[in-house]
């Protein structure tokens, strides 16, 4: 049995990031997008630093979650996202920080990381048997 309690501050955390996003998403207006793409990386990654937590594995200072998956998926095989969506998932920490930015995400950039988000979060909930008492959910699907 993994370290249960490390994965539950961990999965605290990408809930309030998933929190956040969501509440963004549903209250304000004009929508910040890149803050609601920035919370949902952040929860993405946190997820998947849970599962490392989880298995007492070393968590690296990265943002990159195709390396968290990479890192994860020989623990649990079932969290995973295709790598298109890693991969833009990714990017959402590192263009959307600072106003001088490559990027302007859009409304469907911010419903995609709803999605997402919550779809991974869900997965390692239930890979790591975190029942809902534990953690209560947060957020919206889009």
């Amino acid at each position: 049995m993994g370290d249960k309690a490390k994965a539950l501050t961990w999965i605290k955390y990408a809930e309030n990031d998933m929190g956040i996003a969501s509440h963004l998403y549903e209250t304000y207006h004009p929508l910040p997008e890149n803050a609601i793409c920035w919370h949902c990386q952040q929860s993405v990654e946190k997820s998947y630093k849970a599962i490392m937590a989880y298995h007492g594995v070393e968590i690296p200072k990265t943002h990159d979650i195709g390396l968290l998956q990479t890192s994860t998926v020989k623990y649990e095989p079932d969290v995973k996202l295709n790598e298109k969506i890693v991969s833009k998932i990714t990017v959402f920490a590192t263009e959307s920080r600072y106003p001088d930015n490559v990027i302007d995400f859009t409304k469907e950039d911010a419903e995609f990381g709803l999605k997402y988000t919550r779809q991974i979060l869900d997965q390692v909930k239930t890979a790591l048997n975190i029942t809902k008492e534990e953690t209560p959910t947060t957020g919206i699907i889009v």
